[in-house]
C-alpha cells in the first residue's frame, strides 16, 4: 500500500470521451445471507476470440492487443484509443414494426432468426411473463428494439416479465419500468435461463426491480443437469430505481448465478438498495455459482445518491451466497453443479470502474470479494465509502484474488480474510484526503485538484491498457480508473463521468 500525502499541485492533463454511446447489519459477507439465490426463479454475442473469454489476450479479444496494428483498441487505425465490440447492428435483418401490445407479443412468440422487431414510440402496459422462446444465429440476431433510446417505455408489472430461454437476442434502446404496486411484483425485469447464450442488451433504462436481472441455469430436455447461459452483455445501459422496491427477493441489479465469459461495460448503475422493511443486501454486479472468466470494465456505480436510509449496499461482488444445487457445471449430470466451492466465481477482471456511495450497512463496500478464485480487481477508483471500506475480503484460503493500481477510501477491511491481502500499487486515501485529491467528487466531478500521489505513479498493468473512457494509459501509469495523464486530446474523462452522474435523479 502506498503511503498518501497530500499535495496541492499543478493541473494535470484530462482523460478524453468514450466513443459510444440477503441479509443486512452484520460484519462479514456470509453472515448477512447475501444471496437467497436458491429463489427457484430461473447472452450477448460472443467475444469472437476463439475461446470466448473476453478477459485473455491474443484470440481477436476486445480487451487486449492482437487487432491488427497492435494499440489494442480493436479498430486497426492505431490511435491506441479502446474500441470494444459491442455486437452487430440491425441492418440487414427483417424488420418487423409493431405498434400495440397485441403486435409487440406476438411478433416475440413468433420471432424468427434475423427479425427485428421494431417498436413504434410511445409507451405500452404488460402485466404477464413474457416467455422468448426463439433462437436467433451468430449471423442472424433477433431485435427487439426502438429506433431511438427514450421513445418507447414497456410499463411491466408481473413478477419476473421477460423470461429468456432462447439464444442471440439483442434488447437495445428501450426504457423497461417496473410499474408495481404489489410487494410481491417487480422481482425481475429479465429473467435468463438454461440455453439463452449471446444475448446482449444495451443502451437501455430499466428501472424499478428488485434485481433487474436474474441468471440462472434451468434443466433442458430430461435433465436433470442444467444449462446455463453465456456470453451476456450488459453494454452502456442505465440501471436505477426511483423508489425502494418492497420484494423480498434478493436486491442485485445483474445477480448472474453461472455462465461463462459475460461482460458488463460502460453502465450506470445507481439508487438500488433494498429498504429497511427488506433485510437484504443489495449489489450492482453480483457474479456466483461459478461464473468464470467476466469482465466488469468502465461502470459508473452509485449506490445511493440521495437515500441513506436504505439496506447494506455494494457495488460490485464477486462469489459466496449460492448453494451447489444452483451452481454451474455438472460433469457427472446428476443434477447437482460441481462447483470448486459452493457460490464462487472464478477468474473475473474488474478493471476501470468509479464506485461510490456504497456505505450503508455493516457489510457495505464498493467491491466485495467473498468466495473468489483468481480474479484481478485493478484500476479502479472507489469513492464515499466512509465509515466502511472501499473493500471487503473475505477471499479464498487457497486461490488469490489481486487487487492493483486502485484508489481505494479507506482501504480494504481484511477482518475476516480467509488469507492475507494480495495488494499492490493501490493508494487508501482517507474521506477527506479524496476530498483533496479530486474537485468535487460528492457531486460526480472528478476532475484533479491535487494528483501528486495519483498521476504516472508506476508501470502500466498490461491486462489495463486504457481507462474509463478508453484513452490510452501512458508507460507509466495513473492510479484508479482515469488516466489524467494521457496523451489524447479529446474531452476530458471527468466531463464524461459529470455527465453519467447526472443522469441519475
Amino acid at each position: 500500500m502506498r503511503a498518501l500525502t497530500i499535495v496541492l499541485t499543478v493541473p494535470i492533463l484530462f482523460a478524453p470521451l468514450l466513443a459510444c454511446g440477503d441479509g443486512s447489519g452484520g460484519d462479514t459477507a456470509s453472515e448477512e445471507g447475501t444471496s437467497g439465490d436458491g429463489d427457484g426463479d430461473g447472452d450477448p454475442t460472443t467475444a469472437g476470440d476463439g475461446d470466448g473469454d473476453p478477459t485473455t489476450a491474443g484470440d481477436g479479444d476486445p480487451t487486449t492487443a492482437g487487432d491488427g496494428d497492435g494499440d489494442g483498441d480493436g479498430d486497426g487505425d492505431g490511435d491506441g484509443r479502446y474500441d470494444p465490440d459491442n455486437g452487430p447492428g440491425h441492418e440487414g435483418g427483417t424488420v418487423v414494426d409493431v405498434c400495440s401490445e397485441q403486435e409487440i407479443l406476438a411478433a416475440i412468440a413468433g420471432a424468427s432468426a434475423g427479425d427485428v422487431i421494431t417498436i413504434c414510440p410511445g409507451t405500452f402496459n404488460f402485466n404477464q411473463l413474457i416467455s422468448v422462446t426463439a433462437n436467433g444465429t451468430d449471423s442472424q440476431r433477433i431485435f427487439l428494439r426502438a429506433e431511438t433510446p427514450g421513445t418507447v417505455t414497456l410499463n411491466l408489472s408481473h413478477i419476473e416479465n421477460f423470461k429468456i430461454s432462447g439464444a442471440f437476442w439483442i434488447f437495445e434502446n428501450l426504457t423497461f419500468f417496473g410499474d408495481c404496486t404489489s410487494a410481491s411484483s417487480c422481482e425481475h425485469a429479465f429473467h435468463l435461463v438454461a440455453d439463452a447464450d449471446d444475448v446482449i442488451f444495451r443502451d437501455n433504462e430499466v428501472v424499478n426491480f428488485a434485481s433487474h436481472v436474474k441468471l440462472n441455469g434451468e434443466v433442458v430436455g430430461s435433465g436433470p443437469a442444467k444449462a446455463f447461459p453465456d456470453r451476456a452483455w450488459f453494454l452502456n445501459n442505465f440501471w436505477h430505481n426511483t423508489k425502494y422496491v418492497e420484494n423480498l427477493a434478493p436486491h442485485n441489479i445483474l445477480n448472474l448465478d453461472g455462465g461463462q465469459n459475460h461482460v458488463v461495460r460502460g453502465n450506470i448503475f445507481a439508487d438500488y438498495s433494498a429498504p429497511v422493511t427488506v433485510p437484504r443486501s443489495a449489489s450492482a454486479v453480483y457474479p456466483k455459482a461459478s461464473a468464470k472468466r467476466m469482465l466488469i470494465e468502465m461502470n459508473l456505480i452509485v449506490c445511493e445518491k440521495s437515500r441513506p436510509q436504505g439496506e447494506t449496499n455494494r457495488g460490485i461482488q464477486l462469489g459466496d451466497g449460492a448453494p451447489a444445487t444452483i451452481c454451474d457445471g455438472d460433469d457427472d449430470q446428476d443434477g447437482v453443479g460441481d462447483c470448486d466451492e459452493n457460490g464462487q466465481s472464478q477468474e473475473i477482471l474488474v478493471r476501470n470502474n468509479i464506485i461510490m456511495g456504497c456505505n450503508n450497512g455493516g457489510s457495505s463496500a464498493g467491491i466485495i470479494v467473498g468466495s473468489d478464485r483468481d480474479s484481478r480487481i485493478t484500476h479502479n477508483t472507489v469513492y464515499d465509502a466512509e465509515p466502511r471500506n472501499a473493500g471487503f475480503y473475505e477471499g479464498h484460503p487457497v486461490h488469490t484474488t489481486l487487487w492493483r493500481h486502485s484508489i481505494l477510501e479507506n482501504g480494504v477491511n481484511i477482518n475476516y480474510a480467509n488469507q492475507a491481502l494480495d495488494e499492490a500499487d493501490n493508494v487508501m486515501p482517507s474521506h477527506a484526503e479524496m476530498d483533496m485529491i479530486f474537485t468535487a467528487p460528492v457531486i460526480g466531478d472528478f476532475s484533479l485538484a491535487s494528483g501528486a500521489n495519483i498521476v504516472e505513479q508506476g508501470p502500466a498493468d498490461p491486462a489495463v491498457p486504457h481507462d474509463f473512457c478508453g484513452y490510452p494509459r501512458g508507460a507509466t501509469a495513473d492510479l484508479g480508473a482515469v488516466e489524467y495523464s494521457t496523451t489524447d486530446p479529446g474531452t476530458p474523462c471527468a466531463v464524461v463521468i459529470q455527465q453519467m452522474y447526472d443522469r441519475v435523479p
